[in-house]
């Protein structure tokens, strides 16, 4: 019997809804190499695996692509590579204080296992 208090198996929060149009493979391409596409993925995926963490749940919705009917969820197993590439992101513009805070979410990951 499913307890409504425990969330920890439940998707919570709405994906982020995102329209990918093209008009050939390229523009998929340069898409891809976009920083400011990168960055907007990149941001979204941290503060959606960020309510997760904080919510303990076992997946987060991360987009959905409404146009090609995709959702893209993550799994806990994976937030913790996630985040790493964040904080990357984070190291490769100074803002160390992100990455602490990106540190203690993991951290929060490691002790929950």
């Amino acid at each position: 019997m499913e307890n409504k208090n425990d969330k920890k198996n439940s998707t919570e929060g709405e994906a982020t809804y995102i329209e990918l149009v093209w008009d050939n493979t390229q523009d998929l391409i340069d898409l891809r190499n976009s920083p400011q596409f990168s960055n907007f993925i990149l941001l979204k995926s941290y503060s959606s695996i960020k309510e997760a963490i904080e919510k303990d749940l076992d997946k987060v919705e991360l987009f959905n692509v409404f146009n090609m009917s995709i959702i893209i969820e993550l799994d806990r197993s994976r937030f913790h590579t996630v985040l790493e590439n964040v904080t990357n992101h984070f190291i490769n513009i100074e803002d160390y204080e992100e990455c602490i805070k990106i540190e203690k979410l993991i951290s929060k990951l490691t002790t929950k296992k």
